[in-house]
């Protein structure tokens, strides 16, 4: 059986019970993790690179204040501060393997609990992480949806395969106010997939070339918003973490969580808008 453990912050991690598949009941829960909460969805929430976890906490706040119903589990994938973010971010096949524990564990929740909606938000390096566990969900487990905020993969990485456990949609984001981490930072230290250049999170995803026909009919469950100064007033204010603000979750991503809102642009209209963009300039 697949199982978590607490650290005395309460974040989770890999080891004791937070939820028995077995009797859908829950080890040293707190407030977000309780029975009635798992029976009525799950929210799962990963961090960037470094393991300090504060985004993953504000998201699970601004839900929580939404009215949110879903448990809400923070998922440490990191090495942990003692490692910083360089040892996250270059340890591909570690996080590859983190990622398939999280898809058993997703996945045992998602027989237990049939129907219930499940959603994995990813913020930065997490976001790959959450991509990686959504290729690995065997072929009778789908989620509702995925959120990838501030990804930092390569723009032209193929989500084909993760869009195959994606019921209904993705919605990922990016911000030219990002450069610092997901332009320059990515281009000297490389992405989570190892490339050397800026990220999906600052650039966008674009549609790889030559893709398999499932794979690009897939992309229409795609949806990529962009950083405006519109944001603010929801508490983001374009940098690396706005998009983690309490706020920004309260307003904006609480109702992507519960299907009441769907934001963004198709991935074809939004590189249609990028290339215009760039011939403007």
């Amino acid at each position: 059986m697949v199982r978590f453990r607490w650290r005395w912050r309460g974040f989770v991690f890999p080891g004791d019970p937070v939820f028995d598949p077995e009797t859908g009941g829950v080890g040293r829960c707190s407030s977000q993790t309780t029975p009635e909460r798992f029976r009525a969805g799950l929210v799962v929430s990963l961090d960037g690179v470094g393991g300090y976890n504060w985004g993953p906490r504000w998201i699970r706040r601004g839900l929580d204040q939404a009215g949110v119903r879903s448990a809400i589990v923070i998922y440490d994938w990191t090495v942990g501060p003692a490692g910083m973010f360089l040892a996250d971010l270059v340890a591909e096949e570690r996080n590859r393997a983190t990622a398939l524990h999280l898809a058993d564990w997703i996945a045992a929740y998602a027989r237990a609990m049939p129907g219930r909606p499940v959603t994995l938000i990813g913020h930065s390096g997490g976001a790959a992480v959450a991509v990686w566990a959504l290729e690995a969900l065997p072929e009778d487990v789908r989620l509702r949806r995925a959120v990838l905020l501030a990804p930092a993969l390569g723009p032209a990485y193929n989500l084909g395969p993760a869009l195959r456990a994606v019921e209904d949609r993705l919605v990922a984001t990016c911000s030219w106010a990002d450069a610092g981490m997901l332009a320059a930072a990515t281009t000297v230290f490389g992405t989570m997939d190892r490339r050397h250049s800026p990220s999906a999170g600052f650039t966008g995803f674009r549609m790889p070339e030559n893709l398999a026909s499932d794979d690009a009919k897939a992309y229409e469950k795609v949806r990529q918003v962009r950083w405006t100064p519109s944001l603010v007033r929801h508490g983001n204010l374009g940098g690396h973490m706005g998009w983690t603000t309490a706020r920004f979750a309260r307003e904006f991503l609480a109702p992507i969580v519960t299907g009441a809102s769907d934001p963004g642009e198709p991935i074809a209209s939004f590189e249609g808008a990028a290339a215009g963009e760039g011939e403007a300039g």
